[in-house]
């Protein structure tokens, strides 16, 4: 049982984000802007906004054509709806903007498109989660250096107190994690229960995280609040290459 809530506990710091995925929407609901923008309808798209129709428009979870855009990718449709003065940082009812959805999807042109009319690189939306946090939970190398370049800030928190190195150290994106700690990011920063991303990383078994987490002089006896240690949770997982490399690095029990 105590493992078991161990793992669970250390899971639940993407619990919030995953619970929060990509928003979506019944289109039999929506106006014809909100459509055409989520079907990628250049044509649609522009004709509606000659024909005064509203580009801020939301619709029941406070939803705006530029979201349903941004988080499909229509590069074209989301620069329409810019230069029509679209609110680049509109929020739906659970707090996501065009560039949250950009970002969690990998869409680095729609981002960098964003980021350019001014999108707020470092809102949060439920749970407070960032589009880096987003980003870096999925991998997307190319958006997370978009974001770190328009000074997104990669120490914000979430509301359990992880950040964007803690989530990528969790899924295994080494790529993600080395150009978050080139950017500065704390590698000793801990969740409201203690989990640092070395703590979290070793209970996965990412061996490449590990090693790089290391190499940027990581506390590798850091403690949750309950007393585990990231060679504990390596261990426990059976993940003997982490143990290894933890031992070697100065881990104790």
């Amino acid at each position: 049982m105590i493992r078991l809530r161990k793992h669970m506990q250390v899971l639940g710091i993407l619990l919030a984000l995953v619970c929060a995925s990509t928003s979506t929407w019944a289109l039999a609901e929506v106006s014809d802007l909100f459509k055409a923008a989520y079907d990628g309808d250049l044509y649609q798209v522009k004709a509606l906004i000659s024909a005064k129709a509203d580009v801020n428009a939301k619709i029941g979870d406070g939803a705006t054509a530029l979201m349903a855009a941004s988080q499909n990718g229509h590069l074209e449709v989301v620069q329409a709806l810019i230069t029509a003065k679209a609110d680049v940082n509109a929020k739906a009812a659970n707090g996501d903007t065009a560039l949250i959805l950009a970002s969690q999807q990998g869409h680095q042109e729609v981002v960098q498109a964003l980021i350019d009319a001014k999108a707020d690189v470092n809102a949060k939306k439920g749970y407070g989660s960032t589009a880096l946090m987003m980003a870096s939970l999925e991998g997307h190398q190319g958006v997370v250096q978009e974001l770190i370049s328009a000074k997104a800030d990669v120490n914000a928190k979430a509301d359990d107190g992880s950040t964007a190195l803690m989530i990528a150290s969790l899924e295994g994106h080494q790529v993600v994690v080395q150009a978050l700690i080139i950017a500065k990011a704390d590698v000793n920063a801990k969740t409201a229960e203690g989990y640092t991303a070395l703590i979290v990383a070793s209970e996965k078994g990412n061996q490449g995280v590990v090693r790089l987490l290391i190499a940027a002089k990581v506390d590798v006896n850091a403690k949750t609040g309950d007393g585990t240690t990231a060679l504990m949770m390596a261990s426990q997982q059976g993940h003997q290459e982490v143990v290894q490399l933890l031992k070697k690095a100065g881990a104790v029990k």
